[in-house]
């Protein structure tokens, strides 16, 4: 007699292999994501710290961000690509590529070669701008939603605890063995991140053949952003807080100046600043559950107007405490709109939503940055300070009307 197979225990079995599967991708995938994130915030800080040194000027500092924003507007593009492609082996490719990109900045000797810190960190804007719809498309194929849900909490509080660190271990490294040290720190993380990208395992799913015109699929995230009110006013909000916060960048290296210390200082005011995102991402699933997105992005918005004057008091202690409060400011809007987008997109749009969403809230921030690294020789730190307090105030005013509104419609 042949034995026969208890079909409800094979089923247990291979639920339990895809959860082991699972978590171990989760796993891999946190670690290369906390190795990129400690790479990347020294650099990005070190970058403007380097150029400071070596020009002596507020506004060419500032335009290291201009550089590492600027190719953000190609974010729906970047959107139908992720959608296009078999994402792990093109992240595992484009953090190799980074690696190798790094390199030059070893050249660096003076103010002579300063345009390779600028060249380097356009190419650090396109990995951006590639890496992050490929990554959000990735983690949502390979981890279920219950396990993606307990991840993201864990993912929004690595990334906050790498902007504590590594401020100060970029700083500190720079001070130390200057930017060329920091530049293979930072060729070393990607690399660790590729390897992570390598080990995971999973069938993915073939990339969907292109079903519209290129122009349609290029702007689908958009036109379902567009068509979805509640996502539409959040992201709105959400771009004009992010966005402005812009204008402040090339201002921190004045407002370091006017408090009496070196540029390197600023890494203390931004590891103040992670100190404020690490405790924010860790209240803010609770936040969402009794308040909702809308209301969490105003509390953020009311973190980045009180955050924007307490630096503007040129107070040394203020402006920690102003930086600690900033802190909780976007990673809370950012969260508000990022939640909602996910929860309202379809699987095979998020993609593209994701690339929408990223446009709106930093595709301005090049421009915006310029601005405030133009604005700084002509004015000073506080009245940039200010204006971005009162612009954000404006905003949040509106949504809240706009949340009163919908609330008594209700």
């Amino acid at each position: 007699m042949a034995p026969t197979v208890d079909a409800g225990s094979a089923a247990e079995s291979q639920d339990a292999a895809a959860e082991r599967l699972a978590g171990r991708n989760g796993r891999l995938y946190l670690i290369g994501l906390g190795a990129s994130l400690i790479g990347n915030s020294a650099m990005s800080l070190v970058a403007g710290i380097w150029v400071k040194s070596l020009t002596g000027s507020s506004t060419e500092a500032g335009l290291v961000s201009v550089c590492v924003y600027a190719p953000s507007i190609a974010g729906p593009l970047a959107g139908m690509v992720a959608d296009r492609v078999r994402r792990r082996r093109f992240l595992l490719g484009l953090n190799a590529l980074s690696a190798v990109m790094l390199l030059p900045l070893l050249a660096v000797n003076g103010r002579g070669e300063v345009w390779i810190v600028f060249a380097v960190m356009a190419w650090y804007g396109i990995d951006l701008t590639l890496n992050g719809p490929a990554q959000n498309g990735l983690f949502v194929e390979m981890l279920p939603a219950e396990r993606r849900q307990r991840l993201n909490g864990w993912n929004l509080g690595l990334q906050e605890s790498g902007r504590l660190v590594a401020p100060l271990l970029g700083a500190g490294l720079f001070a130390l063995v200057g930017g060329g040290g920091v530049a293979l720190l930072d060729a070393a993380t990607f690399v660790v991140a590729a390897l992570m990208i390598w080990r995971i395992r999973l069938d993915e799913a073939k990339p969907a053949p292109k079903e519209t015109h290129w122009r349609a699929d290029v702007l689908a995230g958009i036109d379902h952003i567009r068509r979805n009110p509640e996502l539409r006013r959040l992201v709105l909000i959400g771009a004009l807080v992010i966005e402005i916060s812009g204008i402040g960048v090339a201002a921190q290296y004045s407002l370091v100046q006017a408090l009496g210390k070196s540029p390197s200082f600023l890494g203390v005011l931004t590891a103040a600043l992670g100190a404020g995102s690490v405790v924010a991402s860790l209240t803010s699933s609770r936040l969402l559950g009794h308040i909702g997105e809308g209301w969490l992005a105003v509390i953020g918005t009311a973190n980045f107007v009180l955050g924007n004057l307490l630096r503007a008091s040129g107070w040394l202690p203020a402006a920690i405490a102003g930086s600690v409060v900033l802190g909780f400011a976007l990673p809370w809007v950012f969260l508000a709109v990022l939640n909602l987008a996910q929860r309202a997109t379809p699987p095979g749009l998020q993609g593209r939503v994701s690339a929408a969403v990223l446009l709106a809230v930093f595709g301005l921030q090049a421009p915006l940055q310029a601005i405030g690294s133009v604005a700084i020789s002509y004015t000073s730190y506080q009245v940039i300070y200010l204006v971005s307090a009162a612009l954000a105030l404006a905003s949040g005013g509106w949504l809240v009307r706009s949340l009163t509104a919908t609330t008594t419609q209700v």
